[in-house]
């Protein structure tokens, strides 16, 4: 995610959660739900492997049994472990991302434990568990069980093997902690012309480089050492956020720069290629794509240029649609069904409190046939992730 709050947090200051006010929802008329109707997942899973759920198939399921499966609930070090997993296994949420500073490796053992018995309660084979574990500023696991990992713009100075063996020592310890996902790596390019002044990526020293070649070749490496240590991967933040100088968790932001042929997209194309299982979409503006929506609600983004023209067939991951300050403006309860219906699967929320409304949406947009439809595939697809990163 871009997630500064992430930052934030792992310094030790919580930003407050934030409440959404009304606005019009432009650009998502019902039923738009892109290639949603398919079942492919690109790099994700096989059928063999997705077969070891337990529970029935979303096709076989209504709404209520679907909506929970795209969404994921964000947790700090502070949270009440048991509401949480009680959210999981009430709403059958797909799983948790970790915020913050975690510094106890007993902890993040016992939590991310409870996560998993929550899943397994609700038929699916455990929960996917994610964390920023991106190294630099950007690292929510910090206890003795983590090795301590420089920063993308110190390894982008370096040799992509290094970056794909810290990438792989990074993957093995969070699947022996019992994790499954980071959310990384970074595929952003920051435009030189911008540099520190970017405040999501190039002030936090969290891109490769600002040559979008080279930042390919260092999440290609990046990519392949996660996956190979059993982590599902997230290349982030598509369509870039390198361009921008507001931070998307602080407030709105707007890339007037890239385009849908931009050479800034290469990166992303090849972390695709790597075989990353999941894509996160930044909620920035892309005004030469779509002017009038933030790119998780935008089908053009989503839909035509991940979809179709970049030919990704995993699962697109929103960035934070809970507290971030760039979607504040669309009521909670609207959130989640705009990502779908532009072509998205899995919802991150970092504010608990908001899942209720935001599995309420969902259920609720499903009384359109069309997007009942959407969600039965984006659940598909999210059901075949969980269960090969579950394994």
């Amino acid at each position: 995610m871009t997630l500064h709050r992430r930052e934030l947090l792992t310094a030790g200051a919580l930003l407050p959660l934030l409440a959404a006010c009304g606005s019009s929802e432009s650009g998502s008329s019902p039923g738009a739900s892109g290639t949603d109707s398919s079942e492919a997942t690109g790099t994700a899973p096989t059928p063999s492997e997705s077969t070891t759920a337990a529970s029935a198939t979303p096709s076989s399921t209504g709404p209520k049994m679907l909506a929970g499966r795209c969404l994921m609930v964000g947790m700090t070090p502070d949270a009440d472990i048991d509401e949480i997993a009680d959210l999981v296994s009430g709403h059958r949420l797909a799983g948790a991302f970790l915020l913050g500073s975690w510094t106890s490796t007993s902890q993040i053992t016992e939590a991310v434990a409870a996560l998993h018995r929550a899943a397994r309660s609700t038929g699916l084979p455990g929960a996917l568990v994610a964390a920023d574990q991106e190294g630099g500023l950007v690292h929510n696991l910090q206890s003795e069980a983590f090795t301590t990992v420089p920063s993308a713009e110190r390894l982008g100075q370096g040799d992509p093997a290094t970056c794909q063996r810290l990438a792989a020592t990074t993957g093995a310890e969070m699947r022996k902690a019992g994790l499954n996902m980071v959310l990384a790596p970074v595929a952003d390019v920051v435009d030189p012309e911008v540099g520190a002044d970017n405040a999501p990526v190039g002030a936090l020293h969290r891109g490769y480089g600002t040559d979008p070649q080279k930042v390919g070749r260092f999440v290609t490496a990046a990519v392949k050492g996660f996956t190979g240590a059993g982590i599902v991967t997230s290349i982030k933040h598509f369509p870039g956020l390198g361009a921008v100088r507001t931070n998307t968790d602080l407030g709105a932001a707007t890339d007037r720069t890239t385009g849908a042929d931009s050479a800034t997209l290469a990166s992303f194309r090849a972390g695709i290629a790597a075989g990353s299982q999941t894509v996160m979409i930044s909620s920035a503006v892309y005004s030469r794509i779509d002017p009038d929506s933030p790119a998780v609600f935008s089908r053009a983004v989503v839909t035509d240029l991940l979809r179709s023209r970049l030919g990704f067939s995993g699962v697109v991951v929103s960035d934070d649609l809970g507290a971030a300050k760039a979607v504040a403006a669309t009521p909670a309860g609207r959130r989640a069904t705009r990502f779908l219906r532009a072509g998205g699967d899995l919802v991150l929320c970092a504010d608990p409190s908001l899942v209720p409304s935001m599995v309420s949406g969902l259920v609720d947009a499903a009384g359109d046939s069309s997007f009942a439809r959407t969600l039965a595939a984006s659940a598909r697809r999210v059901d075949r992730l969980v269960s090969g990163a579950a394994r």
